[in-house]
């Protein structure tokens, strides 16, 4: 009976170490499913990509996903978008891409961000009249001016020159009106900006303003001269 005893305590010593085991203390970590990030390994700053989310090559909803310091959770199909910064050049522009999720575990993956070159515009003179010319100037991000980049403004295109400039000319106009002259180039993240166009101070112009001028004075001189004849029809009938 003693060494049926002695068994039995041996067999129970042993049942409670496999139970205290780390195989057995980590038995809840092993049903956490993976996730997996979908992504590309490289995109080019500023630029919009998407990042899915899936496990077991199920897309997930709901997966909290960080980028560059910004928090997003994934859409019913297990996407989510971001935009890639602003980068350096000759710098190791790597940036961590971590998906969580309840009863999952955790994952990341790398991606590098790319520096472009941006194109950029100058317009002088800054205020510009109708039907004059002016100068347009491109240069990089870097201030390298920047030749035979394309320039679109009044639905006409036109190319930089080897100085990165272009001579263009305002349509005619009959009151200030906005245009957009943008910029772009194999290789560059593009640009826009805005200018204004005056009408110029034509004889045209100027008989109009006049015009406009003599009908507001008729208009309020016929207000006062209304006004003054109901004064003086009230002050008539309070003197009967």
């Amino acid at each position: 009976m003693a060494i049926e005893k002695q068994i039995i305590l041996v067999i129970g010593i042993l049942s409670l170490l496999m139970f205290l085991s780390p195989q057995n203390v980590s038995a809840e970590d092993e049903l956490l499913m993976d996730l997996s990030i979908i992504c590309p390994s490289q995109v080019n700053e500023s630029f919009l990509f998407t990042v899915t989310i899936t496990s077991n090559d199920i897309s997930l909803a709901n997966v909290t996903v960080i980028f560059n310091g910004k928090t997003n959770l994934t859409d019913s199909f297990g996407i989510v978008g971001f935009s890639a910064p602003r980068v350096l050049p000759d710098e190791d522009n790597v940036y961590p891409i971590v998906a969580s999720k309840a009863g999952y575990n955790e994952t990341s993956v790398n991606i590098t961000v790319a520096n472009v070159p941006q194109v950029f515009l100058i317009v002088s003179p800054p205020n510009i009249v109708e039907k004059k010319s002016f100068i347009v100037t491109v240069y990089d991000d870097e201030g390298r001016l920047v030749d035979n980049a394309s320039i679109t403004f009044n639905d006409n295109e036109y190319l930089s020159r080897s100085n990165g400039t272009v001579d263009l000319v305002t349509p005619s106009v009959n009151k200030s009106k906005v245009y957009v002259i943008s910029a772009t180039k194999q290789g560059y993240i593009d640009n826009s900006i805005f200018i204004t166009v005056y009408p110029s101070l034509s004889p045209e112009n100027i008989m109009g303003f006049f015009i406009v001028i003599g009908i507001c004075i008729i208009i309020i001189f016929a207000v006062v001269v209304i006004m003054l004849m109901r004064y003086l029809k009230r002050k008539r009938i309070n003197r009967l």
